[in-house]
């Protein structure tokens, strides 16, 4: 899978949203913004789907319909099919699909927050909205693996 196509949605959807507002966010502490791409979207358009699909089944910090479940896979595939070094994941849901209230609760998370002011060069967001309005959100970073010699290519060359 390339990691060439690049999804430079300056969009008004709500994943369009999301990535706006998480590099405005970094631009207003100094940092970078990040190159989405349309590989990184899908798997985490994937992943708030599968949220959607299993909310109220999962039991991460008390939230009921968030879950970085399957992450090892996904960061694997990222790392092993695009190219990618290192990965990390933001998941959030809002009953209310309020996008704002949904970047707060990243910010005021440490976790959340240290990944949107992380040293990424990649991006992907998924957005998934149930029938009664809620939103799930998954954006996953990435660092671009900028290496001469790939590790298929040092693991191929014995």
């Amino acid at each position: 899978m390339s990691t060439s196509s690049t999804a430079t949605h300056a969009d008004s959807s709500l994943a369009g949203t999301v990535y706006a507002k998480v590099n405005d966010y970094r631009g207003s502490i100094g940092r970078k913004p990040i190159e989405r791409l349309s590989a990184l979207d899908r798997m985490a358009q994937n992943h708030s789907e599968f949220m959607l699909a299993n909310r109220g089944k999962f039991s991460l910090g008390g939230n009921k319909n968030v879950s970085h479940y399957g992450f090892e896979e996904r960061a694997l595939y990222a790392q092993r099919a695009m190219n990618m070094q290192n990965v990390a994941e933001n998941v959030v849901w809002s009953g209310r699909g309020d996008i704002g209230q949904m970047l707060s609760a990243w910010k005021s998370s440490p976790g959340h927050d240290f990944n949107m002011r992380g040293e990424w060069n990649a991006t992907g967001v998924g957005v998934a909205v149930d029938k009664d309005g809620s939103v799930f959100a998954t954006q996953i970073f990435a660092t671009k693996n900028t290496s001469l010699m790939t590790m298929r290519e040092r693991l191929t060359q014995y």
